[in-house]
């Protein structure tokens, strides 16, 4: 990570301690980790006088929780729906893309839904165009080849979602093109914690997101300020001042004291000036005069210069030579403008028309398979860390390794595979078993693998060898640990989960996060009170 970027990420950590009072909440769905875009988005927004609470969903979860009228969106009430799509993640692309097409226009049609339930701005990350190429140099010759069938399913993205006027569309194609192939990806974070980019690509995302949202909030640039004090060489600027003011910027100055007038750049930047403001005030209250002669807020206010970081306003900061100070304007985004339609409701209609999609349909339509196996002495290492990485889906708080090993013939891994994928090992039951009762004090699964009929596949299963050992009971214990509230969703409304075995007894119990590990003796005496709304099926 460079030192600009530690530096960013070390304000976001200062700013979250001050918890500001939020303008916007933002919640943000990935088919990946997108928890890194977090502090730049957060940051873009508070330097644009947005000040935001982010919260992240579970990733590879983005129609399962778009479409769920409770659970994670129902709980962050976003303001801001922020969705992003890998077509990795989609599987395989089929006949010119149509697999991916398919499985993104799912997503999008999803999160379009969620935006209108909650009464949110969307805003959706196109996919870029994968790096991989089964063709190698030769892909570009192939009408099935990654290039074509990537161009073919953004493009169709991009016809539903633009016409929409509720809708911001951000391409993550341009970020990776701007940091380069070599440097936008991070293989060995993916394959550990299925973070896919690198800090400079979600640095990238998270500008350009900050910027459109500010933009349509009306909090966008619509008047430059030159900072006069240092300002020598202001010169150089008037290219790219000339096309800010014919793309509708309004260009102001300030500086301390009068003397400024008597410089040699002074004559040249007349031309140019909208309005100045220069004498021995503050700069908040100079700069308030601007925006109320300028005719607009004091949060569209930009200020450009070679002094240290003012905040606010936003400021594009100039470097030392002054011969590149065009350039580094027309690169800061100053022109941002969103199509006219966003603003009087929209005219246009989408080209591809809604597809209507239920949670139970998609669901339905994945052929997911759940395999069980008995977990050896030699594969608790691995399932322990499915364990600890699971904190949506999770009883408690994830035992020791050490304990799962004391314990490996009570243990039972979970293997899923759909038609997206096989996902591996991506969850754990553990089983403690007397005669007449099964209690099952761990249920950990993965993120990829919930909303998709999982969850009470398991339990089922439970049931059905809890009935053929002749138990009557299945008790799930819960703890509450702050962070699996899916998991507490899932388990206070049993009745979609019918016993395998009906003369099983399946329901569960809140225990206290005080009590013993689970699985211990003690843990299981420990007595526990039903939790909320749990129904019973016998």
């Amino acid at each position: 990570m460079s030192a600009v970027l530690f530096t960013r990420r070390t304000r976001w950590q200062a700013l979250t301690r001050q918890r500001p009072t939020p303008a916007l909440r933002v919640a943000l769905l990935a088919s990946y980790t997108v928890d890194p875009l977090v502090p730049y988005l957060g940051l873009g927004l508070h330097d644009t006088a947005l000040s935001a609470t982010l919260t992240v969903g579970p990733f590879q979860q983005v129609v399962q929780q778009c479409l769920a009228t409770d659970g994670f969106l129902a709980e962050a009430r976003p303001d801001v729906l922020v969705v992003a799509q890998r077509l990795e993640e989609a599987g395989d692309p089929g006949p010119a893309g149509d697999a991916w097409a398919a499985e993104l226009l799912a997503g999008a049609e999803a999160a379009v839904t969620a935006a209108r339930r909650h009464g949110a701005l969307l805003v959706y990350v196109l996919p870029a165009v994968p790096a991989s190429r089964p063709y190698g140099r030769a892909d570009a010759m192939h009408a099935d080849g990654v290039t074509a069938s990537g161009t073919a399913v953004r493009q169709r993205l991009r016809d539903r979602l633009a016409g929409d006027p509720w809708v911001l569309l951000v391409d993550a194609d341009e970020a990776v093109r701007a940091v380069g192939d070599e440097r936008a990806y991070h293989p060995a974070l993916f394959r550990f914690a299925k973070v896919p980019y690198t800090e400079e690509v979600f640095a990238r995302l998270g500008a350009t997101v900050a910027a459109l949202v500010a933009t349509w909030f009306g909090a966008g640039c619509r008047a430059l300020v030159l900072d006069g004090d240092g300002l020598t060489g202001a010169a150089h600027l008037l290219p790219a001042l000339r096309e800010l003011r014919a793309a509708g910027v309004r260009v102001a100055l300030r500086a301390t004291g009068t003397d400024w007038w008597s410089s040699a750049d002074a004559t040249d930047l007349l031309a140019v000036l909208d309005g100045w403001v220069t004498d021995g005030r503050p700069l908040a209250d100079q700069l308030a005069e601007i925006a109320d002669e300028l005719d607009v807020t004091p949060a569209q206010l930009v200020l450009a210069g070679t002094g240290p970081a003012q905040a606010p306003p936003r400021q594009v900061p100039l470097g030392s030579d002054p011969a590149l100070w065009s350039d580094e304007l027309r690169a800061a985004g100053l022109t941002d403008r969103l199509p006219i339609r966003r603003w009087t409701g929209g005219t246009s209609r989408p080209s591809v028309a809604p597809v209507e999609l239920s949670l139970d349909d998609f669901v339905a339509g994945l052929d997911v398979h759940v395999d069980y196996r008995p977990v050896a002495a030699d594969s608790v290492a691995e399932v322990a860390e499915v364990v600890a990485r699971a904190h949506d889906f999770a009883l408690a708080p994830a035992p020791p390794a050490a304990a799962l090993a004391g314990r490996a013939a009570d243990l039972l891994a979970i293997r899923v595979r759909d038609r997206l994928g096989d996902y591996g090992t991506s969850g754990l039951v553990a089983l403690d078993r007397t005669a007449d009762r099964w209690t099952v004090d761990v249920f950990s699964l993965s993120c990829p693998v919930l909303g998709k009929g999982v969850e009470a596949a398991v339990l089922r299963e439970v049931t059905r060898r809890a009935g053929a050992a002749g138990a009557g009971e299945v008790l799930v214990r819960f703890t509450d640990t702050g962070r699996n509230g899916t998991a507490r969703r899932f388990l206070s409304d049993l009745d979609g989960v019918a016993p395998a075995d009906p003369r099983v007894r399946l329901h569960a119990a809140q225990t206290s996060a005080d009590d013993p590990t689970p699985g211990s003796p003690a843990a299981t005496a420990t007595a526990s009170t039903p939790l909320t709304a749990t129904a019973v099926r016998r």
